[in-house]
């Protein structure tokens, strides 16, 4: 049966906004090779990783906890990483659709990173 706690909202959410960040990214790209390369890494896998956890999650046959704390903590690190970049090379520009989407990626990341950061604390209680 589909059990859905509070872990499993929060990974749907990680979920969500991961996919939002990366269609942000393909209409906002800085071309600058460290910002693309983080955003990406994070963005794109994140996306695959955060799906196959909340499955697992969700068919009752999750990732050891250690291992879940540990994708928590490098999700958060990469998403913080990401969203900074992308704040810190987007705010120079003037004002322009392009700059818009590469903000509010930049923002959506950051909550993205405290989600992550949520989520590990959350997993760490239940070990």
């Amino acid at each position: 049966m589909l059990e859905i706690s509070k872990l499993s909202i929060i990974k749907f959410f990680e979920l969500g906004l991961a996919a939002v960040c990366l269609g942000f990214h393909y209409r906002s790209q800085t071309y600058s090779f460290d910002c693309d390369t983080v955003s990406v890494a994070a963005f794109g896998g994140f996306t695959i990783i955060t799906a196959g956890s909340l499955m697992g999650y969700l068919m009752e046959s999750p990732i050891n906890r250690k291992v879940e704390v540990f994708f928590c903590l490098v999700g958060c690190s990469l998403f913080a990483a990401a969203g900074t970049l992308n704040l810190i090379f987007f705010e120079k520009y003037s004002k322009s659709e392009w700059k818009n989407y590469g903000l509010t990626k930049g923002i959506l990341a950051v909550v993205d990173a405290a989600l992550f950061l949520i989520n590990s604390v959350l997993t760490w209680r239940e070990l």
